[in-house]
Order: C-alpha cells, then structure tokens, then sequence
C-alpha cells in the first residue's frame, strides 16, 4: 500500500472523530502511519517493524513517556492510533507477520472479485481469501510510493480540511 493511504486514510479517521479536537500537531504524528515500512531498510519488507513483538512495547513506551512528561495522554494516542492503522491497512493488502521472528509467516485477507464482459457478464470469486505471506527481501524489488487511491485520499481530506477550516473562519454577524 502506499504512503499516501496510510496517511491519510487514519487522518480523515481520526478527523471524522476528533473533528472539533483536531490538533495540527496530528499532521507530524503521521510519520508513525508509514513507520512500520522503514522496515524495507533493513533489508526485508513487512518483516520486524510490522511485528506486534515491536510496535506494542513502543505504543506503551510512547503512552508511559507522555504520561510522565504531560500527565496526561493525548497525542500517544493518536501516534498509536496511526502505527496500528498501518497493520490493518496491510493485513488487507498482502498480509502481516503479526509475531515476526517468533513465526516468520503473516496472514492476511485479499478480494479476488473479478468481473467479465462478454455475451454476458458473470462475477467470480466473490469470497475474500485468507493468504499467508513471509516477509521477503527488498532487493531487486520496486515499491508504489504513490497510488491512484492514495491520491484521491488526500484530496479527500484536504478538501474536507479546508472546508472546515473555511467554515470556522467565516462569521456570520
């Protein structure tokens, strides 16, 4: 999946939520949506850094951290909110090692539903599928950065953003 979707699909979730909380402080905590990707720089896509084994004992961290230096939690829990909302994001596009390195296989869920012209139309594989997945290496291998849906997802929010912001600025005496 990329970037842009796991972006801005938890933002225009979180925003749907949170509207009149909605922090610009959100847009930097973004960063927590795509970190389970850096993975790819260690060599081995969807592998440690997409592991619950990681990303729990860092969303408690995080959680503990801004407990003890706010006193209360706020912003843990959106960054939490942004790591977790990459798993399911992924665990619907390929597949997730949930326990990597204890078991090095992941399991995810695919919509194999296809349509076909011809002198009629007939819909096939209209059950989702269960897939398991091993997290490979990433040389030789090109990654989407950027999709035609994560575009129109941040178009989405932006638009949605902006009208809102709109709306708060203009008064009506």
């Amino acid at each position: 999946m990329d970037v842009l979707t796991h972006v801005f699909l938890p933002l225009i979730v979180i925003y749907s939520l949170r509207r009149e909380k909605f922090s610009k402080v959100y847009f930097p905590l973004a960063i927590f949506a795509i970190l389970p990707d850096f993975d790819v720089f260690l060599g081995v896509h969807r592998s440690f850094l997409h592991s619950l084994l990681f990303l729990v004992p860092l969303a408690v961290f995080m959680l503990v951290v801004e407990c003890v230096l706010r006193s209360k939690i706020e912003y843990a829990y959106v960054a939490t909110f942004f790591l977790f909302s990459h798993l399911f994001l992924d665990f619907f596009a390929g597949g997730v090692p949930f326990l990597y390195p204890i078991v090095k296989i992941g399991v995810g869920v695919e919509f194999p539903v296809k349509v076909s012209f011809g002198s009629s139309i007939m819909i096939s594989d209209l059950m989702p599928r269960l897939v398991l997945v091993t997290p490979e290496s990433v040389y030789g291998k090109t990654f989407e950065i950027v999709s035609g849906f994560g575009v129109a997802t941040a178009i989405t929010f932006m638009l949605i953003y902006l009208v809102d912001l709109k709306r708060k600025t203009v008064r009506i005496y």
